[in-house]
């Protein structure tokens, strides 16, 4: 079994004489071999990209666990992995032949070793100066010079034969110019740093995700028949959209010029998600706003109550752990009356919870209303219990 390494981005890195590509392998198979993890530390996230992507936006990349699609090309002692003509230094892939040429799917760290400095204990510091003296005559890279993937995983990666928002971001070049749907979680104008710049096409531009991939939305405001979302909005973020649109790149990003925007259906993640990849569980909902508000007063007899939540909820988890009842404001010892009529609803455009009460309520009684322990987001997360107390008015 031989351990190759991918070296120098095309333009960025001097060619290697003879001597220096044996002086490379020396060094790589020596410290692979004395320490099987090179770079330590892993970020908390990752992120689907292209090495076009990687070449454009290095700083936004760096320090990130990325999964990126190339074909494997050796060049003697060398190995790149390559996509058109973007090549990449990649350390840790494990080959068991030279002549390896098929298509793969990386997932691992990315660095520009340039922004690091020499005594930074997430690499092997020996193994850098040796390969900065080898192929840039110098005992450290600069920025920019020294780009480099520490790859964790392989595994092999054919063309696409299905349209995801993932296989749309992996392998952009293999959609362009063409109509495509996808679905995916609306995520605003990137207001969570899923991508690294706007393309700046309009004041609608909008993010969308699925599992560890992100593409820009353009050209149509985020809004339908019975929804309309804010893209610098964070209460609207999580809705689950389907865009119908053509495929561009803009600068290295992937961008979609939507000309059909409809709510979606949540997808099964594990459905679009290569069985290596894990990912964290979104956190538990929370009630982010209600009306009325928490101890209001002079509320109106022919009030509805409405809550809004932080997630996605599942409706049916709603029956049964809603309770509500009535006490008097003049006696402070007075027992709870008994639980008013109501019937609910909950509207998934906007995540609310609104409650209609079957009888106007009655002057000076205050009302509570409490959200037990089993209601639960789409995923499963649990509602911690919460509750509102008003106080009915005129």
């Amino acid at each position: 079994m031989n351990h190759y390494w991918l070296t120098k981005r095309r333009g960025l890195l001097p060619s290697c004489q003879p001597g220096f590509m044996f002086l490379i392998a020396l060094i790589a198979f020596f410290c692979i071999w004395q320490h099987p993890t090179l770079i330590i530390g892993q970020s908390l996230g990752r992120r689907v990209t292209t090495l076009e992507a990687l070449s454009t936006y290095p700083l936004f990349f760096h320090g990130e666990e990325i999964v990126i699609h190339g074909t494997l090309n050796n060049q003697g002692n060398l190995v790149y992995l390559t996509e058109n003509k973007n090549q990449l230094l990649t350390l840790g892939i494990l080959l068991e032949s030279k002549d390896v040429t098929e298509r793969l799917e990386v997932t691992g760290t990315y660095y520009d070793i340039g922004r690091l400095e020499p005594n930074n204990p997430r690499v092997d510091t020996q193994l850098i100066k040796r390969l900065s003296e080898a192929l840039l005559n110098k005992p450290w890279p600069g920025t920019g010079e020294l780009p480099l993937l520490v790859a964790s995983s392989t595994r092999s990666a054919p063309l696409p034969t299905n349209i995801s928002l993932r296989t749309v971001a992996l392998d952009p070049k293999e959609f362009l110019g063409q109509e495509v749907t996808i679905i995916g979680r609306f995520r605003g104008r990137n207001l969570y740093g899923d991508l690294p710049e706007s393309p700046g096409e309009s004041r609608w531009d909008f993010v969308l995700v699925s599992v560890d991939a992100a593409v820009w939305i353009v050209g149509k405001e985020p809004k339908g028949n019975d929804f309309t979302l804010d893209v610098q909005a964070r209460i609207d973020t999580g809705r689950w959209l389907q865009v119908t649109g053509e495929i561009r790149l803009n600068d290295g990003m992937v961008v979609l010029a939507a000309k059909a925007i409809a709510l979606a259906d949540p997808l099964e993640d594990a459905e679009d998600r290569p069985t290596e990849v894990q990912t964290s569980k979104q956190p538990p909902p929370e009630v982010v706003f209600s009306a009325p508000l928490p101890n209001d007063s002079n509320v109106p007899q022919d009030t509805r109550v409405r809550i809004q939540f932080s997630r996605d909820m599942a409706p049916s988890t709603f029956i049964g752990q809603i309770r509500i009842t009535f006490s008097k404001i003049e006696s402070s010892n007075s027992k709870p009356l008994l639980e008013p009529g109501y019937k609910f609803q909950y509207l998934n455009r906007n995540r609310v919870l609104e409650i209609e009460f079957t009888e106007e309520l009655k002057q000076f009684q205050t009302v509570n209303v409490e959200l037990l322990n089993e209601i639960t987001s789409i995923d499963g997360m649990v509602l911690e219990p919460w509750s509102l107390s008003f106080l009915v008015g005129n």
